[in-house]
């Protein structure tokens, strides 16, 4: 069973501040010393995903944790569809607003597409700030190897305004815990604790803008692929592999295909490792970072799991 949120979304909310940028009101939370930690988060959540893991990782980092355009609690003003691209300045304009100049990116979900994007302007020596690494959770990077759930491909599709609005809070929320660990899996009020999250200040409507990343997605494919195939940047992926939209077969691929990142699999844990598996991605995290800090790069000698994992198996 999923263990309750260490804070609720509500007064997770109270705890952070506010950006303009454009037409937006951007909600960001920050805090915590020593580099930076740039979080983001997935569809159809927000950064209060990171919850379950900022108490630990601000001890070690000053943590920059935003809600993306259109998400939790940032405010789409004109309700209009934000483009992976949108996301990526809104990050680099935030950045410049905190007079960051060098970052480590922690990303989940969609997230995962945003910091492709950062790191193909990073590759080009064109972003504002200078990446230093970059880590992801289960996500799309590959889209090949993606497998929306048919909430999703209804979301995506001609009629996803229509779907967004009619589907019943209990429909979205069983798909929600679908993506889960069989053991992990949300139920009762530590499920019903995600709707605010997933609605935010925008509205059920901001579900079919939202989904127009998977197409961008297969759009972009061959800039946001090969932005990870080009990098020098150390890189690891953090893979539930009970995931039924990017769980082993998202992982088996990405090692396959991108040799130059570390994979780690989580057994029995679902698409939300941070949320399902705290204190395994906690660990991960830091030993990642240990190996920059040493090497100057991530040696896979070095960097072989978690404790965690070792008491799952």
């Amino acid at each position: 069973m999923l263990e309750r949120a260490p804070i609720a979304f509500d007064k997770w909310g109270k705890c952070g501040k506010y950006f303009e940028w454009r037409d937006h009101h951007v909600y960001y939370q920050r805090g915590g010393q020593g580099e930076v930690l740039l979080t983001i988060h997935g569809f159809p959540t927000c950064s209060w995903d990171w919850a379950w893991v900022s108490r630990s990782l601000v001890e070690e980092f000053h943590m920059i944790v935003p809600d993306l355009l259109d998400y939790g609690l940032s405010l789409n003003g004109r309700k209009r569809v934000c483009t992976i691209m949108d996301q990526a300045d809104m990050l680099e304009a935030l950045m410049k607003h905190r007079n960051v100049q060098e970052a480590h990116i922690l990303a989940h979900d969609v997230g995962d597409t945003v910091a492709q994007e950062l790191i193909a302007r990073h590759n080009e020596g064109r972003l504002s700030f200078t990446l230093k690494s970059a880590l992801f959770l289960n996500g799309g990077m590959l889209p090949h190897l993606h497998r929306p759930r048919p909430a999703q491909t209804l979301l995506a599709g001609p009629l996803g305004g229509l779907f967004a609005r009619a589907a019943t809070k209990a429909k979205m929320l069983k798909g929600l815990a679908e993506v889960f660990g069989p053991d992990t899996r949300p139920a009762g009020q530590s499920l019903q604790e995600f709707w605010p999250a997933m609605v935010g200040v925008n509205g059920r409507g901001a579900f079919a803008r939202r989904i127009r990343y998977m197409a961008e997605r297969r759009r972009h494919a061959d800039r946001w692929v090969g932005a990870l195939k080009e990098t020098a940047l150390p890189m690891m992926l953090i893979n539930g592999v009970a995931d039924p939209v990017s769980g082993a077969h998202a992982a088996d691929g990405f090692e396959r295909e991108i040799p130059n990142a570390k994979v780690v699999r989580l057994p029995g844990i679902g698409h939300f490792p941070q949320v399902e598996a705290p204190d395994a991605v906690v660990e991960l995290v830091q030993q990642f970072h240990e190996c920059i800090v040493r090497n100057g790069y991530v040696k896979p000698s070095e960097l072989k799991g978690s404790s965690w994992i070792e008491a799952a198996r």
